[in-house]
């Protein structure tokens, strides 16, 4: 009991505690010196915006608090030894001080020989389903290594500490994209306006020749990839990064997504699960997801009629290719000299996908997250980007047809500008995106689908008579969780869990959560 009870005293300085007000409503980062600083991030439209359940937010990262302290308490011994493990007759003599990913934290591990390994631990609160994101990404490491170009790290192997899982891989050098071509004049990512056009050529070249070959495999279901009985094959529920943040700051319950070993037969089923999955959310999000009751029945319609557009969005049946929620220049390794690629990291949240999301436009080409996006000059900054990257696509479509590794049929650059086109871009977009899905479906979606909007009642004739009868008895109950303000979040607890560490540092977390501050855990 000591040895927990000291871990809600420990100090560290990747914990700053804000009060919940400023930490929801001033994204902030840190410098290499731990000063904070506000980041300017864009306005959004806040009526149309959907934020994330503060309470849930501060749970998660209550947990993840707790979680750290304790792998702090055991490093650098934790990962030397573990490291050790996989590189037999050399001495590990140094591991270096932690970095923090979105999901994971990193340490570098150095041997004697020279030999460095990376030891990644998913983050417990950030990261749901810890072990199955694991498993996820060391079968597409695997698969990507062996069936394409791509250069990625190598598994030296996985396993599980008491804190939870863990991944080894060796160390591929380079700088992150993001970093060569960023915006100096703010702290979030955002591309450089003044990069040179040969810059961004390079840049774009390395990136469509990653989602190039990322595209070329093809496969008959919707799904995770496994390796079993000697053969790689769909054999499990696509784990997305919209499930991840769903449950993680939305107060979603876990046993509402498909189960563990479900998988899709058809484009057609999977997006009408997405869909779904937006009104769930809406239903489920107890805190922070409407304003008052006409922005309650406004989601409610959206979403209502974004499952009708799933229904009919006409899809390619039968052939469906690898797709990462998270391929993006700050996982990209490339040389400082000419931005080479030597490296693609984090392949979390990579499965097989509906062949509509290799179709569309990449939404990174900004180097910016969607949530940052001001939709209202969205496209006048966008577009020319995409002309260059689709001009440096079709170098590589030519040479690799000319050369006999690509068929005319597989290329993308006209599937990726006509789904700007056609709206398949916000679409696919909408589908992936929960807590900008609003913005998303009413600036580029409902007038497509349905025609120029005078009023809400414009809509209201294309909802089941069901939906129109339940919609009132919703907007009500969303309106009653706004007073109770409640931090219901026994959902999505550490369900399934028996292991006596993750309930005691669950344990911990409750007391963190219950105290006057909320820790936010600041991304270096």
């Amino acid at each position: 009991m000591q040895v927990w009870d000291k871990l809600l005293d420990i100090e560290y300085r990747f914990t700053i505690s804000l009060s919940p007000t400023s930490a929801r409503q001033i994204p902030r980062a840190v410098d290499q010196n731990y000063h904070i600083y506000e980041v300017p991030f864009r306005r959004r439209n806040t009526f149309f915006t959907m934020h994330w359940d503060e309470l849930a937010e501060k749970k998660s990262q209550s947990l993840y608090a707790a979680w750290l302290k304790y792998l702090l308490q055991q490093s650098p011994a934790l990962p030397l030894e573990l490291a050790s493990k996989l590189h037999r007759g050399f001495r590990a003599i140094r591991a270096s001080d932690f970095t923090t990913g979105a999901f994971n934290m990193c340490c570098t591990v150095t041997f004697e020989d020279g030999f460095n390994a990376l030891v990644r631990f998913p983050i417990l609160g950030r990261s749901r389903f810890r072990c199955e994101k694991t498993s996820d990404e060391t079968s597409v490491m695997a698969f990507v290594a062996q069936f394409t170009s791509i250069p990625v790290p190598t598994v030296l192997g996985v396993g599980k500490w008491s804190g939870g899982p863990y991944i080894i891989t060796t160390v591929i050098e380079g700088t992150l994209l993001s970093k060569c071509l960023r915006d100096p004049s703010v702290l979030v990512s955002s591309l450089n306006l003044s990069a040179s056009k040969m810059d961004l050529k390079l840049a774009y070249s390395g990136m469509a020749r990653i989602v190039l070959e990322l595209s070329k495999p093809v496969f008959k279901y919707i799904g995770g990839l496994k390796y079993d009985s000697g053969e790689w094959r769909v054999a499990k529920r696509p784990l997305t990064l919209k499930m991840n943040e769903l449950i993680r700051v939305g107060n979603f319950p876990p046993n509402e997504f498909v189960d563990y070993n479900h998988i899709f037969e058809s484009a057609s089923k999977y997006f009408q699960q997405l869909a779904e999955q937006q009104f769930l959310h809406l239903k489920y999000q107890r805190n922070d997801a409407i304003t008052d009751e006409d922005n309650c029945r406004k989601k409610y319609v959206a979403r209502c009629l974004f499952r009708h557009i799933a229904q009919q969005i006409p899809v390619q049946h039968g052939q469906y290719h690898l797709y990462c929620d998270d391929l993006r220049p700050s996982n990209v390794l490339v040389t400082e000299s000419d931005l080479r690629v030597t490296g693609v990291i984090d392949w979390e949240y990579t499965y097989v996908a509906p062949a509509e999301f290799t179709y569309s436009a990449p939404w990174w080409l900004l180097f910016e997250s969607p949530e940052t996006w001001d939709l209202d000059n969205f496209m006048d900054r966008y577009c020319h980007r995409l002309e260059l990257f689709l001009k440096e696509l079709r170098v590589h479509e030519d040479e690799q047809i000319r050369q006999g590794s690509l068929k005319e049929s597989q290329r993308l650059s006209e599937r990726m500008a006509l789904s700007i086109k056609n709206g398949l871009f916000w679409f696919c977009l909408a589908a992936r995106n929960s807590f900008m899905f609003d913005e998303i479906y009413w600036t580029f979606l409902d007038e497509q689908y349905f025609g120029p909007l005078s009023s809400l009642d414009d809509r209201l004739s294309h909802l089941t008579q069901d939906e129109r009868d339940q919609m009132e008895d919703f907007v009500q109950e969303k309106m009653q969780q706004i007073e109770e303000r409640s931090s219901n979040y026994t959902q999505t607890a550490l369900h399934s869990h028996s292991d006596s560490v993750l309930m005691k540092l669950e344990s911990i977390s409750n007391k963190i959560f219950k105290s006057d501050k909320i820790y936010c855990i600041l991304i270096q």
